[in-house]
């Protein structure tokens, strides 16, 4: 493994895995080095990727000192996040996909936002754009201007911009001891419960300052196979989590696994549904369909809430702030 060093210890490590994205580097490199914050460093992890990539992030590194480079065997996503989490010096964490993009003050308000509330993590909301980099009317998922509690972060755990990584910046010291997991798909889904398990608070930024690109190569345009039975575990691992925190939310949590199996159960031939990983994964759903008959989840309102999340995450969100509100009031 090669490595391109800077000079000072920096406040934000901005943290870059990348792997055949040569269309469309240049742009979130562009997009982090006109942040209007400056005190950070880019370190991009270059997972072996076998196009022009390792050659951009060498000349990128060669036009400013804030960017290191990491050239490795390929490991995947969370391997080369791993590996980016070995090298950074800063004191905040921030992950950016290579074919995304920062808005320029992204870095700025999550640091003062950070400073202000003392939170361990800030999250900020997405903005969807097309191959192009041309925004989708309409989709975004801005977020409110809010401090949120660990129980009640628990509680969102099912709405899927609580547990990206990539939408928010992190303290340093929450991954001590801690990586995502490698060889798995739908790594965040099963790092951020594990993650909040040491965080006291949650402060929201209401802006999309993430454009979050979608392409035909992502995770979530692949195609089925048995390996994406990985997606069922991470949302049993998500479960699990919310459950050891009596998260009020189990009903929607159980959910995610069995909607999960259901739909790739659909896509996958006879033989790889009687597959090893098949039968462990239906024992997943099993397993979280007991806990959530022995936490007594299965009420009016957990059905009702579960009703109200598959029909619109936006609205179930306003839900979840209005009785955190009622909550806070109360105290």
């Amino acid at each position: 493994m090669s490595e391109q060093k800077v000079r000072n210890r920096p406040e934000i490590s901005v943290i870059v895995p990348v792997y055949r994205v040569e269309k469309y580097l240049n742009d979130c490199i562009d997009s982090i080095l006109a942040q209007t914050f400056v005190d950070f460093e880019l370190i991009l992890v270059d997972d072996g990727s076998p196009d022009s990539c390792p050659a951009l992030c060498d000349v990128a590194a060669a036009r400013d000192s804030r960017i290191r480079v990491i050239h490795q065997k390929n490991r995947g996503l969370s391997g080369a996040r791993n590996a980016g989490l070995d090298a950074a010096e800063g004191e905040w964490i921030a992950f950016v996909d290579s074919d995304d993009m920062l808005l320029p003050q992204a870095l700025e308000k999550a640091h003062s936002t950070a400073e202000k509330t003392g939170a361990d993590v800030v999250l900020y909301g997405f903005a969807f754009t097309d191959e192009n980099g041309k925004v989708y009317d309409g989709w975004d998922t801005t977020q409110y201007d809010e401090v949120i509690p660990q129980q009640e972060i628990y509680n969102r755990l099912v709405i899927g911009m609580y547990q990206s990584m990539c939408n928010k910046l992190f303290r340093r010291e929450l991954f001590d001891g801690l990586r995502l997991p490698e060889g798995k798909k739908f790594e965040d889904t099963y790092t951020a419960p594990r993650i909040y398990e040491r965080v006291q608070k949650m402060a929201s930024i209401p802006e999309s300052l993430y454009q979050y690109r979608q392409v035909p190569e992502s995770i979530m345009h692949s195609s089925y196979s048995v390996k994406t039975l990985d997606r069922v575990e991470a949302c049993y691992q998500m479960f699990l989590g919310m459950y050891r925190h009596n998260a009020e939310t189990l009903c929607e949590a159980y959910r995610t696994v069995l909607t999960a199996l259901v739909d790739i159960w659909w896509h996958l031939t006879p033989e790889e549904r009687r597959s090893p990983r098949m039968k462990e994964c239906m024992g997943y759903e099993r397993d979280a369909r007991h806990k959530l008959w022995q936490a007594r989840a299965i009420t009016l309102r957990g059905i009702s809430d579960t009703i109200r999340y598959t029909k619109s995450p936006a609205k179930y969100l306003e839900l979840r702030r209005e009785r955190q509100a009622k909550l806070q009031n109360l105290k």
